[in-house]
């Protein structure tokens, strides 16, 4: 909400964030979106976010500018930078070459066990990752089981 409130006010918000950019030493650049049909989004979303923090902080700190409701306090942050590690893993891999059918149920693996870990570590994960990360498994599980009755997946994967 906060990328879509600055870049739909070119006259207000969005020369606050080149200056909120400018205030820190970072060169100007503009928050990725989250969307829904490209599935890497969300990763390179969380992980701007993340690294320019401080300017992100300044924008959602000034009264003036209105958007003190979208501000993140320390506890959101630690969780963001959570979903920014779990989302990595499984965009880095899937980002390496053309996927084909033969590669999927090894993704499929690599994916559940990055989640199986991400589960696991209770010392590490907030539990608000430990509860998406539980849904992700799920949906995931769901297509998993429905490869074996698919014909294709029998012929791809034989040798």
């Amino acid at each position: 909400k906060l990328v879509f409130k600055i870049i739909n006010s070119p006259t207000v918000l969005l020369p606050a964030w080149d200056a909120a950019y400018k205030e820190v030493g970072l060169s100007v650049k503009r928050i990725p979106r989250d969307v829904p049909t490209q599935w890497n989004s969300s990763f390179d979303m969380a992980d701007f976010i993340v690294d320019y923090r401080v300017p992100v902080d300044t924008m959602s700190n000034k009264r003036r500018l209105g958007l003190g409701d979208y501000a993140l306090n320390e506890h959101e942050w630690r969780v963001l930078g959570q979903l920014r590690d779990v989302l990595k893993d499984v965009t880095l891999f899937f980002s390496h070459g053309m996927p084909n059918l033969a590669m999927v149920i090894p993704a499929v693996d690599y994916v559940d066990k990055v989640f199986t870990t991400g589960m696991l570590d209770h010392n590490h994960f907030d539990p608000a990752i430990h509860a998406a990360v539980g849904l992700a498994k799920n949906t995931l599980n769901k297509y998993y089981f429905l490869t074996d009755s698919s014909k294709v997946y029998h012929i791809a994967m034989s040798k």
